[in-house]
């Protein structure tokens, strides 16, 4: 059986399968006239050329639409090439398209592949098939979330895919000369780690994983990423490299890290609620004592003064300890209408404690009431964060200032790090606190809010704090930021909407 001449040839067929015109190429395949062809049947006429194609379709084959291959026999074997049919079915009749074409994939497998190389359009059919195949290949490695990766041995890479440029985009070509380079990007605690994985895993051949995180140039800003690596094993158990894939997986880490701190928070709380309580029901005891006793006591007792001072004393401590538990109430689904200026004049109960005696605390409240629509034990840990990293920079004597001011639509935020200001849409209130501390580097400037990221010893920070405090903004359809001044200072603020229930205002 020859091979068609035609690229593509077409046969139009009644409802009974009979033909009704065709095109000449397909009549000169034939060998026949168009005239000769008319009113045949096309299953007798097709199965009359290679009989064994009465196994691929049917006498009934013109009822219905479909996509069929017919093999042209090949005395070396299964053929590589053969005949695809498409036929639509109308409604008085069919039109039956004709093409050559390679075998389907799987038949392919196992096809002599000697005849693509007798026939230009069969070798031009599989090279087209190959570049679909390469442009598929290509569209997945690139939409990959992921870093496709061949390492040798000495951590230089052979290849890496274009995933790389967004991670690495100053560093990554030196990385094919240069095995230190990536080395210096693990941060350092997880160095050691990975090498001691390397080693153990580079004679074993099975894929295996780990994770670390890496530095990203040129903020310094941390990611986690998932390794999974095969080790590239010779016959003689020499190990030649690793293939891999790079996952970023930062994500991931935070919702375990924030799930981790939620476990360990309940766990505090159950500990220390109880111990809060019992301090608190001795607190009652000894002001309810120092009030009976001070009021029988008369003003020129010179032991007034002093029980007088147990009195006030023992109902700040009170005061202080109904402050923790409210922090510990874990509702953060609760949300209601809170006076921001109460509960920043609440909150001043603990900012006392948490600034050194020798500091400095100014507060500037806007008089009218401000009411929001908040969560209020989330608000109240986003002032105790910021008021905590202003004491943490701030000299012994230093200074931090609160204000909280009203802002209506169309005001003008406090101008942030990059001398910008932001044009509130809603009326709402802004909570600024400022210190003069050293100030906040500008290198660093681009990642204060990013998880994971602190300027503090790793024992001292979590890097969650100011994430957790742009969280609770952005989830109360706020806005935070900051300004700084290297040497004078730096003023965190926040934005929020009176009541982001309302769309209208």
């Amino acid at each position: 059986m020859k091979i068609p001449n035609f690229e593509i040839s077409q046969v139009a067929l009644d409802d009974k399968g009979c033909i009704i015109q065709s095109a000449e190429s397909f009549a000169a395949w034939i060998g026949e006239s168009n005239e000769n062809l008319l009113s045949r049947n096309f299953y007798e006429l097709i199965t009359s050329i290679d009989p064994s194609w009465s196994l691929v379709i049917d006498q009934n084959f013109h009822l219905n639409s479909f996509e069929k291959f017919l093999p042209i026999s090949s005395t070396e074997g299964e053929s590589s090439i053969g005949l695809s049919l498409v036929y639509c079915r109308y409604e008085t009749l069919g039109v039956l398209a004709i093409s050559t074409s390679l075998a389907p994939h799987e038949s392919l497998r196992k096809a002599f592949l000697g005849d693509l190389m007798k026939d230009p359009r069969a070798l031009a059919n599989t090279l087209i098939r190959l570049q679909k195949a390469e442009s598929r290949l290509s569209d997945y490695v690139s939409n990959f979330p992921g870093i496709f990766f061949t390492q040798r041995p000495d951590m230089t890479f052979s290849y890496l895919s274009r995933g790389v440029q967004k991670l690495f985009p100053l560093d990554y070509k030196e990385m094919y000369r240069n095995g230190g380079l990536f080395l210096e990007k693990i941060v350092e605690q997880d160095r050691a780690h990975f090498q001691r994985e390397l080693t153990s895993h580079e004679k074993i051949n099975g894929t295996f994983s780990l994770s670390y995180r890496i530095r990203i140039p040129p903020a310094d800003k941390i990611i986690y990423l998932l390794d999974v690596r095969t080790p590239i094993i010779t016959a003689t158990n020499k190990t030649l490299g690793f293939d891999g894939v790079f996952i970023d997986i930062t994500r991931q880490a935070i919702a375990e890290h924030r799930l981790t701190n939620s476990v360990w928070r309940e766990g505090l709380a159950t500990l220390t609620n109880g111990l809060v309580h019992d301090f608190s029901n001795l607190m009652a005891g000894i002001f309810s004592i120092s009030e009976l006793y001070y009021s029988m006591m008369k003003k020129d007792d010179p032991m007034a003064n002093g029980m007088g001072q147990i009195k006030k004393s023992a109902l700040q401590a009170q005061k202080l300890v109904r402050r923790i538990i409210d922090l510990h109430r874990d509702k953060p689904a609760t949300r209601s209408l809170h006076d921001l200026k109460t509960l920043l004049s609440d909150q001043m109960d603990l900012v006392g404690i948490l600034i050194p005696p020798s500091a400095k605390i100014i507060t500037k409240f806007s008089k009218e009431p401000m009411l929001a629509y908040i969560e209020e034990t989330g608000f109240r840990q986003v002032i105790l964060n910021l008021v905590i990293n202003a004491r943490d920079v701030i000299a012994k004597r230093g200074k931090i200032k609160i204000t909280l001011r009203k802002v209506s639509r169309g005001d003008l935020l406090t101008e942030n790090h990059r001398g910008q200001q932001t044009k509130v849409l809603k009326d709402g209130a802004e909570v600024i606190i400022s210190d003069n501390g050293p100030g906040i580097q500008l290198d660093i400037s681009d990642k204060i809010f990013d998880p994971f990221f602190t300027t503090k010893d790793s024992n001292a920070g979590s890097g969650f704090g100011l994430y957790n405090c742009k969280l609770f903004v952005e989830d109360h359809k706020g806005t935070i930021g900051f300004n700084s001044k290297p040497g004078k200072g730096t003023s965190f603020f926040f934005y929020l909407p009176l009541d982001p229930r309302r769309d209208d205002q």
